[in-house]
């Protein structure tokens, strides 16, 4: 396994857990997006890491198609370029398996306020059409209830590689920078870029 394989290996390992994670609140809760939203998605202001889209980076050079990622990424407006509002099934993800971990922490996880108690970060259609399971979820958060803390989550995600994970970009740049991550790497080490 090279650096690259090995960095998207531990991201893939930590996106497990925050999924297990994420599935026993959500069973507590009830909490759920709805079938086919996807509105979180259309948000302008997503920012994300390059590192945790390094597993769809991956992906998308194995399948050899860094270069019509790349011109969709340079033909695309503010809203992330793997969404896909044609997409059948669920969600409005072209690629749900690889999606960063904003994608899964979003709805599903809790931010600390200034007295250090956490608070549900979620969107506005879970608030309202699910607001007997929002509050019941936001009283048990408050007496110790789990729930995955975005913080504590990117945090670990630095520390699989802080030169990657540290900073955030508009989520379009951060697709971006981990495609050419990726592409430079292969390109260095066997001489073939990807393509």
């Amino acid at each position: 396994m090279n650096r690259i394989e090995a960095l998207a290996h531990h991201v893939e390992g930590l996106f497990k857990e925050l999924d297990d994670d994420i599935a026993r609140f959500s069973g507590w809760s009830g909490i759920h997006c709805a079938f086919g939203c996807g509105k979180c998605c259309l948000k302008p202001d997503i920012e994300a890491s390059p590192l945790e889209f390094l597993p769809f980076a991956l992906e998308v050079h194995r399948r050899k198609e860094v270069a019509i990622w790349l011109e969709k990424i340079q033909q695309a407006g503010a809203t992330c370029v793997v969404y896909d509002e044609h997409q059948p099934g669920a969600g409005k993800c072209s690629s749900y398996l690889h999606r960063g971990m904003i994608c899964r922490l979003f709805g599903f996880s809790a931010r600390r306020n200034k007295y250090n108690k956490r608070e549900m970060i979620t969107c506005s259609i879970i608030k309202d059409e699910q607001s007997a399971n929002f509050e019941n979820a936001e009283e048990k958060i408050n007496d110790g209830g789990e729930i995955p803390v975005a913080a504590d989550y990117y945090a670990r995600l630095r520390g699989i590689d802080p030169g990657l994970g540290a900073q955030l970009f508009p989520v379009n740049q951060a697709i971006r920078t981990a495609l050419e991550t990726v592409d430079s790497f292969f390109y260095y080490e066997s001489g073939h870029p990807a393509g």
